[in-house]
């Protein structure tokens, strides 16, 4: 008997070898679907890391990006170590919008790799779009002492530099990208941004005239050059600029001061107060924005603390209200559903829940509950789906095993 099962053994790992080199060749060749089915059935012969990265990396280049986002979770559970699973769960999931995950993927890499150049450009670039400063500044530094001959790493570090005040470190950055890369067009704005914080407007103007010539279509160019003129009184001049920015489809409360003021340069009054009626709205929305945003946080802790307490309707009512005053929100909804799912409000719960796997696919916690939901409605396949999808994505979750197990077992007896 144990000579059988060790041959049987060796027969099954060398069909996985051989369908993991076809995905692979079929993968090399572009045929991504074939790729696909090929992996899911290397997987299946032999449950393996490999194959999982090997079925997310068709999965993504079929544009299934949720599908592909459960394969990467899934080969990153199977091996944490594996490097390149890490980089391909965070660009998939900075694709889908999930930055505070995707720069958790990138920092594990790093811990990894400390140098690893992608990891670090994607940390950067998720830094730099929520103008986290100083953690930009931190990995930037990182950056371009691993990658010193990259002209933008230096532009990119000079503008933080700039934005947590060391204008003289910033100004070594731009001209070092210059030197790279002369005409470098990121690094003469910035140093154009230098040159009118110095009030050196001349200066400024001359640079972001260059620059507008490079890229005509770039909003900030347009609005600094626009702001230079309006320094100097050229106020035809800017009108030019800002309302070139304008149609460049920009809606910054600060274009609107500034054409205000190149208006009433002109003296054209009641432009001008269309102009500032518009600054002073958005200047109102971006302060509503930020009290709805913690107004939200207060809700959500309130919710908490309710729960905590056993009143869940009242922690029902404190969630939807935060609810209705952000934009969706993953981890939200999953609280909302979790709380409806305690009340036995299963067709809510499995809404709210859908939607938070819509947003975040590769969070196992949001198919586990979605699991337990559709095995208290008797949806057996349903919930062995969702289940399954929920261990894969964490293999050591005895809770998720047993639920799975409970499941199967429900749907073969045939339990109505």
């Amino acid at each position: 008997m144990r000579l059988r099962l060790l041959t049987a053994g060796i027969l099954a790992s060398l069909a996985y070898g051989q369908t993991l080199e076809r995905a692979e060749r079929a993968f090399d060749a572009g045929k991504y679907g074939e790729a696909a089915s090929l992996f899911e059935k290397a997987h299946q012969e032999s449950p393996g890391c490999e194959s999982l990265f090997g079925l997310g990396m068709a999965r993504y280049r079929l544009q299934q990006v949720d599908a592909a986002l459960i394969a990467f979770q899934s080969a990153v559970q199977c091996d944490p170590k594996q490097v390149l699973a890490q980089l391909a769960l965070a660009e998939a999931l900075a694709q889908k919008g999930n930055l505070n995950e995707a720069l958790a993927a990138y920092t594990r890499v790093l811990k990894l790799e400390p140098a690893n150049t992608a990891a670090l450009q994607g940390a950067a670039t998720i830094y730099l779009r929520g103008k986290s400063h100083n953690q930009a500044v931190e990995v930037l530094e990182k950056l371009v002492r691993v990658t010193p001959s990259d002209p933008q790493a230096h532009a990119d570090l000079g503008a933080e530099y700039v934005a947590v005040g060391n204008p003289d470190g910033a100004e070594l950055q731009f001209q070092e990208a210059l030197r790279l890369k002369p005409n470098h067009p990121s690094a003469l704005l910035g140093l154009a941004n230098i040159h009118l914080r110095k009030g050196e407007e001349a200066q400024a103007i001359a640079l972001l005239q260059t620059v507008v010539t490079m890229v005509p279509n770039a909003f900030q160019p347009r609005f600094l050059l626009g702001s230079a003129y309006n320094r100097l009184g050229r106020y035809p001049e800017a009108l030019a600029e800002l309302q070139h920015a304008q149609r460049l489809g920009a809606n910054d409360s600060e274009l609107y001061y500034h054409l205000a003021r190149a208006y009433g340069g002109l003296g054209r009054t009641a432009e001008r107060a269309q102009a500032l009626a518009q600054f002073t709205a958005l200047t109102s929305q971006a302060k509503e924005d930020t009290e709805a945003r913690r107004r939200t946080l207060k809700l959500v802790e309130e919710a908490k603390a309710l729960v905590d307490s056993g009143d869940l309707n009242a922690a029902v009512a404190r969630l939807e209200e935060a609810r209705e005053l952000r934009p969706p929100d993953d981890q939200l909804l999953f609280r909302l559903a979790s709380v409806h799912y305690d009340l036995h409000h299963d067709a809510v719960a499995r809404s709210y829940v859908e939607e938070a796997i819509s947003l975040s696919p590769s969070e196992w916690i949001y198919h586990y509950l979605l699991g337990l939901i559709e095995t208290r409605s008797r949806r057996w396949a349903q919930a062995q789906s969702s289940l399954g999808t929920a261990l894969r994505l964490n293999p050591s979750s005895a809770d998720v095993q047993s639920a799975l197990e409970a499941a199967r077992k429900a749907a073969s007896e045939g339990h109505e």
